[in-house]
């Protein structure tokens, strides 16, 4: 973990251990979710930095396009979009917005306190394949991140398909909150072996 990080759980009061393992969740999702280019990047996933619905899907140059409607200089406009939007595959941890980490570091409390609970060995020798595994750790995943993410419930921009108990969604939707098991599990086994630890 880098100086910064350490810094940041000192300031915000985090165990540095959510820091550590949000680090890898970001990245695996990023891994999993969006599409590679041949140059090793990924396509551009825009979101507000804030999370804002209205500007998912639109890059600083469309945001500074409507800004400029609005009367801002050119220049004033761009620099005012880029720190509005976000691409979440392709920027680093470090460079998320406080809302993109938090939505991470909201993931990586509820996989921590999962190790707290069971211990470290007991979730390294989960069976992630067997059904009953999948559904109890799954459950408690998705439901975690409904609580972070109520705009799944809203009417005009919401996803119904998200909003459903995690045994009923569709099986690619199950297997993202799975891989945040997956990732935990190596996480853990790094922790282990800390000449394996990526960072």
């Amino acid at each position: 973990m880098t100086q910064s990080y350490e810094k940041i759980e000192k300031e915000q009061g985090l165990d540095p251990r959510v820091e550590s393992l949000a680090i890898p969740l970001a990245r695996d999702y990023a891994e999993k979710n969006y599409p590679k280019r041949e140059d090793g990047t990924f396509e551009p996933a825009w979101r507000g930095a804030n999370g804002e619905k209205d500007l998912r899907g639109k890059s600083p140059e469309d945001v500074a396009a409507q800004l400029e409607d609005e009367g801002y200089t050119p220049e004033a406009a761009l620099a005012l979009a880029q720190s509005m939007v976000i691409d979440i595959a392709n920027a680093p941890y470090d460079q998320f917005s406080e809302y993109w980490k938090g939505q991470n570091r909201g993931g990586a409390e509820l996989l921590i306190r999962l190790v707290d609970e069971v211990g470290a060995d007991n979730i390294r020798a989960l069976d992630l394949s067997d059904p009953e595994v999948q559904e109890t750790y799954g459950t408690l995943i998705h439901a975690n991140w409904l609580e972070r993410n109520q705009w799944v419930l809203d009417p005009e921009y919401g996803n119904p398909d998200l909003a459903k108990p995690f045994k009923e969604l569709a099986l690619e939707e199950q297997k993202k909150d799975l891989d945040q098991m997956r990732v935990l599990q190596g996480w853990l086994e790094a922790q282990q072996n800390p000449e394996e630890i990526d960072v």
